[in-house]
């Protein structure tokens, strides 16, 4: 009786050491260097690819939407951030395709959906009111873009996409900043710190 314990508690606590290692790497079947427990460097995973469609989503909006701000803002503060991101992120998209066409990873064309729904309505909108929303959602994207680039560099595995995330942190960072500045200028409030 005690032998037959012994043997299902070993075959318990097997089990779920087994079931704790899991897949943290979200490594799939395929790929190369996963029987030696170190996946080729240059091979992409599922958040890679997860990675590669949200920045080139996002950076498509911020394109799109600075455009807009360089036209229809009503501070030349927000003019000009609109024109630096439409610069800023034209180029780093550009680079994001070039380093994303060896990940396969389907990006849909045009525009997220929340977000051409967002350009339509900033489309209506004039003067201070065009410049507070411009600036609310620039604030709001530039943070969910930095909680992405840190995503990658954590649960990715393709060395050249969480080389490009590592590079663009500071330039989002500095984004934020600008969008936080330039609100604290339209409102009259200091900046966060």
């Amino acid at each position: 009786m005690k032998m037959m314990l012994s043997l299902v508690l070993a075959a318990v606590a097997g089990t779920a050491t087994a079931a704790n290692t899991g897949n943290p790497g979200g490594m799939v079947a395929d790929t190369p260097g996963v029987e030696r427990g170190q996946p080729a460097s240059d091979h992409a995973n599922p958040q890679d690819k997860l990675f590669v469609r949200q920045a080139t989503l996002g950076g498509r909006a911020e394109v799109e939407l600075g455009k807009l701000a360089q036209g229809r803002a009503q501070s030349s503060s927000v003019r000009d951030f609109g024109a630096k991101m439409a610069a800023d992120h034209a180029k780093a998209n550009d680079r994001l395709a070039s380093i994303g066409r060896s990940v396969n990873g389907e990006v849909p064309a045009g525009l997220d959906p929340a977000d051409a729904a967002f350009r339509e309505e900033l489309q209506r909108e004039k003067g201070a009111g065009f410049d507070q929303r411009y600036l609310i959602k620039q604030i709001g994207d530039h943070q969910r873009t930095l909680n992405l680039l840190q995503w990658e560099l954590s649960f990715g595995q393709n060395q050249p996409l969480k080389d490009y995330a590592a590079q663009m942190l500071p330039t989002i960072i500095e984004h934020l900043r600008m969008a936080q500045s330039a609100m604290s200028e339209l409102t009259g409030s200091a900046p966060p710190r």
